[in-house]
């Protein structure tokens, strides 16, 4: 067997994948877009100056905005005429950010993913050089958050990280972007987590690729690059959310995030397959791509499909289901989208389900599968006593900022309540009284007693 198996982790819950509709369907090129609105943030919480003015006429690839301290430039994705200085909502985190855009129009028609040639041995430069010609090219991570690439290697750096870990799990329902990023162009992606270790200065040991078990016999391709560069595969079953760093990191390193804390505190850092991609097309092709994959699907969406798609495009463009309820990313975490949101560099999916009748909560009725399924081991029921009772010091102490946001507690609760959402406003409100950044996604428990106190 090319993929080891490794092991799993407790409670988390059997999703179906809902991934036939495109699991093999290859990335298209993105159909004809009347504009763009191309955001300029948040990326590290920085927004972009506009460098064109209205009625200019960009190429794509030109530099239309230049990067405030800690940001990136932003580039045109496309052909087109600057008509105006606008915003548009994008995916950061867990929140849509309603920021400053540049709207283009009388746009050139989108291409698939450009075809590119290796011209620089980057297997044989210093990691000083790879991290400046990733600085040269102004690059973003695509994975949960998005900030700049070379900040993030920094980082990595700063807190002496050993692990770092290609997350291709991809656990959520109807999104196969990554899959299909793998299956097409993997040996690019592997030959990029391998460039981003070498920037990284971390060994080729301590680099893991991890998939899905079910799929991994699609990656065949893999073996003789995973090979070349001594990177660790790893197979392991689909149980939601394995895919979570923390528990992804727990399963592989054997090793907790400590409350309160982040993936650096253990020396292991996650990144995504369209990060990897990126960054080996500029750094060995000299080529910047100015979108990225994006699966379209649900079960609202006539048209299914995976496509590579321009930075900017309108989501209500591209899933084209007016009457469906409409998500940035998938159905367990995606975000609820807007008439002005658009594709930025971490959204790899727009899903669109049906709409269905509301239904209103009822109590909870102490049935416990909040807890039996949660993958921290959070008592998510009394956790929800602290939300009704506005006990955010208890909160804190019960390990409201363990949550990952994962949807679970909400999936399987009988009593239809808003579990994510009320323990995930717990996590922040605990985290800005502690000056703490909630998006970390801590795993573990704090150490105090977890019953409930009289």
């Amino acid at each position: 067997m090319r993929y080891r198996r490794f092991g799993t982790f407790t409670a988390g819950i059997d999703l179906p994948g809902e991934k036939q509709a495109t699991l093999n369907r290859a990335i298209e090129a993105c159909d004809p877009l009347e504009s763009l609105r191309v955001p300029l943030g948040p990326c590290g919480g920085s927004v972009a100056r506009p460098l064109v003015s209205v009625d200019q006429r960009v190429s794509a690839g030109d530099r239309i905005a230049e990067a405030a301290a800690g940001g990136v430039d932003i580039f045109a994705p496309l052909d087109g005429v600057v008509r105006a200085i606008t915003s548009a909502a994008v995916a950061d985190g867990r929140d849509l950010f309603t920021v400053p855009a540049i709207e283009l129009a009388d746009l050139s028609t989108p291409a698939g993913v450009p075809e590119a040639e290796e011209t620089f041995a980057w297997q044989e430069a210093e990691a000083a050089t790879l991290q400046s010609r990733l600085a040269q090219g102004q690059l973003s991570v695509h994975h949960l958050r998005n900030e700049s690439l070379v900040r993030w290697i920094s980082h990595l750096h700063t807190t002496g990280c050993r692990h770092l870990i290609l997350n291709g799990m991809e656990h959520e329902p109807f999104v196969t972007a990554n899959h299909r990023l793998l299956v097409e162009h993997g040996q690019e992606v592997v030959a990029g987590l391998a460039l981003l270790a070498r920037a990284a200065e971390i060994h080729n040991d301590n680099v893991l690729l991890a998939v899905d078990a079910e799929r991994a016999d699609a990656y065949g391709l893999l073996d003789s690059p995973l090979s070349d560069y001594a990177i660790t595969r790893i197979a392991l079953p689909r149980v939601y959310p394995i895919g979570a760093d923390p528990i992804l990191a727990k399963v592989l390193i054997r090793k907790e995030v400590p409350y309160g804390g982040s993936l650096h505190d253990i020396q292991a850092a996650v990144i995504d397959p369209a990060t990897c991609f990126a960054a080996y097309r500029w750094v060995a092709c000299s080529q910047r791509l100015l979108g990225r994959v994006v699966t379209v699907a649900g079960d609202a969406q006539l048209s299914p499909s995976n496509r590579f798609v321009p930075f900017g495009a309108a989501a209500a463009a591209l899933a084209n289901t007016p009457e469906a309820t409409v998500l940035l990313g998938g159905p367990m975490t995606g975000l609820p989208s807007r008439e002005d949101a658009v594709i930025g560099p971490t959204t790899d999916a727009v899903v669109s389900l049906s709409t269905r009748p509301h239904v209103a909560s009822a109590q909870c009725i102490r049935c416990g599968w909040c807890r039996d399924h949660c993958p921290v081991g959070l008592h998510v029921s009394m956790l929800n006593d602290r939300y009704e009772l506005a006990q955010l010091a208890r909160a804190g102490r019960d390990g409201a900022m363990s949550c990952l946001a994962c949807g679970v507690c909400s999936y399987v609760c009988p009593a239809q309540l808003p579990l994510t959402a009320r323990v995930s406003q717990l996590a922040r409100q605990v985290a800005d009284s502690k000056g703490l950044q909630a998006q970390c996604r801590p795993f573990a428990l704090p150490q105090e007693s977890q019953e409930e106190k009289a």
